[in-house]
């Protein structure tokens, strides 16, 4: 087939003129007409610097960002590249926020300010359909590629495991689609495919979207069974209601059911390593959730859990800085504390070296451990690291930071005993160790399934806010913005999420007083902002700031195996 020549350059684009304000900020963003309620900042001067958060880049642009060790970013987006290190990343409220003004006026992305309707500016992002021109497929080891060849780059916003792909002739793509056997439907001009399973990137000059089937031999494109509920099962139930409190509106969606039904389990979902990010759709689907919600705190941009997640006994991470937490056993009410897990190694000799972390993103000075639930490897999180291999109870060997730089390989059996900061590490190959645990409350110990989020907001129908407790900012308690919250009335466990109604979202204050009035006893806060995702049989109910960010863990409604 004929190589496709590359389209002519388009014109440098003008980048937001601006005459007074020196800074620009603003909650309302436009994405080709359609609003979100995006936090975005413009700096003026020659082009300017624009910042976006880094979830809205990858979901609605599609911008590929590769983590690097050490925090730093790789953006790639149909041929534009920027290297975007530590100190080049901001917060916007609780959104990491990265300059992308060079990747997108490459690209030819217009920006432009412009009133709103409530008298703020708003921030408008405009780039034309280009048009389809060819489908290439090709087999590679038994998995599948296709490349689309495009006359320019385009937006490739993402929703529910669903690639929505702006052409100007969407039907001559659907159709080149669909005669390969995959699903293509059209809504306007959007191509909807969905992509579950399936990697993507773009490539420029000419432009080229590339999807590549994963080796895990799942079929994304075809059809999937879909999660049922049986009649007058179990009384699943699924409402939203819109609620008001301190003279705002807020749109609560939620879902609950009664565990000791035996109809219905509430399951951890996680992925199969602690390393990595995916969909809420992704993850449900993996574990045949009929309904579910995003779960704990990560660090976006490692991509790395920041708080206790526990799975049939098993700790895939442990819980950090007294934070939060819901603990659970099959068909019983969970149970909602602070909690704390309390490890010491001890050594043959009697030397005590005390843990901090086990499995975790969350990291500062000490000791902390990790082991196969991990993943595969453990490379280097910061940098001044030594570690300790024990196989058994038993040291193996020792590594330094540039080994452990490369990547150390962790098998079943195994764990990597690491120190940061210049802690001690008093351990030499041959020294036998055994592991002292304890948890905070001590019955917690016994339940097999936990996740972590923070702040606690209710217990026994009180409000119990607290982040200096849980080491919370001050900021992050006033912070306005979406929330998901798994609680308790004392009958049933709840799944819910909030949405503001012409506003930013409630405050955790807020957030608690409207559990109290919707009658939970019990209610903890999970991650919020753009993670908020509550889903239904493979729908969204709620979506957080109106794109679908990717997530670490969640919390899922599965039928019970005795159904």
């Amino acid at each position: 087939m004929l190589p496709v020549s590359p389209p002519p350059p388009p014109s440098p684009p003008a980048l937001l003129q601006l005459v007074e304000n020196p800074v620009s900020e603003g909650d309302r963003l436009l994405i080709n007409g359609q609003p979100l309620p995006v936090r975005w900042r413009f700096e003026p001067g020659t082009p300017g610097r624009l910042w976006l958060p880094l979830d809205l880049l990858e979901a609605e642009l599609g911008v590929e960002a590769k983590r690097i060790a050490g925090g730093t970013l790789e953006l790639s987006w149909f041929g534009q590249e920027q290297t975007v290190s530590p100190d080049e990343q901001i917060s916007l409220d609780d959104e990491v926020a990265i300059e992308v003004t060079a990747l997108l006026r490459g690209g030819g992305i217009r920006l432009q300010l412009e009133p709103g309707s409530d008298g703020n500016e708003q921030l408008a992002l405009q780039l034309p359909a280009p048009r389809f021109l060819q489908l290439r497929e090709s087999i590679r080891d038994g998995s599948q590629r296709l490349v689309l060849d495009l006359s320019g780059p385009t937006l490739l916003p993402r929703s529910d495991g669903q690639l929505q792909l702006p052409l100007s002739n969407p039907s001559a793509a659907a159709r080149a689609l669909r005669e390969r056997g995959l699903e293509a439907g059209i809504d306007g001009r959007r191509v909807l495919l969905p992509i579950e399973g399936w990697s993507q990137f773009s490539l420029g000059k000419p432009a080229r979207l590339v999807l590549d089937e994963r080796s895990n031999g799942l079929a994304p494109m075809a059809k999937r069974p879909q999660p049922f509920l049986p009649a007058g099962s179990g009384g699943l139930q699924m409402e939203q209601r819109r609620m008001g409190i301190r003279r705002q509106n807020y749109l609560v969606s939620f879902v609950r059911f009664d565990p000791t039904a035996e109809t219905f389990n509430l399951v951890p979902l996680s992925r199969q390593n602690m390393v990595g990010l995916g969909s809420l759709l992704g993850l449900a689907r993996s574990q045949g959730a009929v309904a579910a919600i995003n779960g704990g705190f990560f660090n976006r941009i490692q991509a790395l859990p920041l708080g206790g997640l526990r799975d049939d006994g098993d700790w895939l991470s442990g819980p950090i800085l007294d934070r939060g937490a819901i603990a659970w056993a099959p068909q019983e009410l969970p149970r909602f504390s602070r909690v704390r897990l309390n490890e010491t190694l001890i050594s043959d000799a009697g030397k005590r070296i005390e843990l901090n972390a086990i499995n975790s993103g969350w990291v500062s000075k000490g000791v902390a451990q990790y082991n196969s639930l991990w993943g595969p490897r453990y490379k280097a999180i910061t940098g001044r690291e030594e570690a300790v291999l024990v196989q058994g109870q038993q040291v193996a060997r020792r590594f330094n930071h540039a080994e452990l730089s490369r990547g150390v390989g962790l098998r079943r059996g195994e764990t990597l005993v690491v120190a940061r900061g210049g802690a001690p590490l008093p351990l030499q190959a041959g020294d036998g160790v055994s592991l002292e645990r304890s948890m905070v409350p001590k019955a917690f110990a016994e339940l097999p399934n936990l996740i972590q989020g923070g702040p606690l907001l209710l217990n026994q129908g009180k409000v119990v806010l607290n982040g200096k407790a849980e080491r919370f900012s001050s900021a992050f308690m006033r912070q306005k913005a979406p929330r998901s919250v798994v609680g308790s009335d004392g009958e049933l466990i709840w799944l819910l999420a909030v949405e503001g109604q012409g506003n930013a979202g409630p405050t955790l204050r807020e957030t608690a007083e409207l559990m109290q009035k919707l009658g939970l006893k019990q209610a903890l806060n999970l991650d919020g902002g753009s993670s908020t995702r509550l889903m239904v049989r493979n729908r969204g109910q709620s979506s957080g700031r109106g794109f679908g960010a990717a997530i670490h863990n969640g919390l899922g409604i599965v039928l019970s195996p005795n159904r």
